[in-house]
């Protein structure tokens, strides 16, 4: 059996994280954290956009999900709900998940 591609497993994991931001934006209860949700939805956009361009957009793609990765620590703090933690956790993790597939794809992993 032979391992799944890196890049597909880092895509198919930001589709479980794009689905959890979904999830988080319907749950709030705060119309003014709508636009801060756009943005990461955005970078999270813009983060496939380079998983799918493949290794030669890498290291932008790892640059927005650092970025994501502070939009949505930076929402997790705000949030008043400790009901949707292990939401806010489960994209972290999915985060993490796509930057060692990405490393791994370029031949940095550990």
């Amino acid at each position: 059996m032979s391992n799944p591609d890196p890049m597909s497993t880092a895509l198919a994991t930001l589709d479980k994280c794009d689905a959890t931001l979904v999830r988080l934006d319907k749950m709030c209860c705060d119309p003014g954290r709508s636009p801060q949700m756009a943005r990461l939805a955005e970078t999270l956009r813009e983060t496939r956009t380079h998983l799918g361009a493949g290794i030669d957009e890498a290291d932008r793609a790892l640059s927005k999900l650092e970025a994501a990765g502070s939009q949505l620590g930076r929402l997790q703090v705000g949030c008043c709900a400790p009901a949707r933690m292990p939401l806010y956790s489960s994209m972290l993790e999915g985060f993490t998940e796509i930057q060692i597939a990405v490393n791994s794809a370029r031949g940095q992993g550990h």
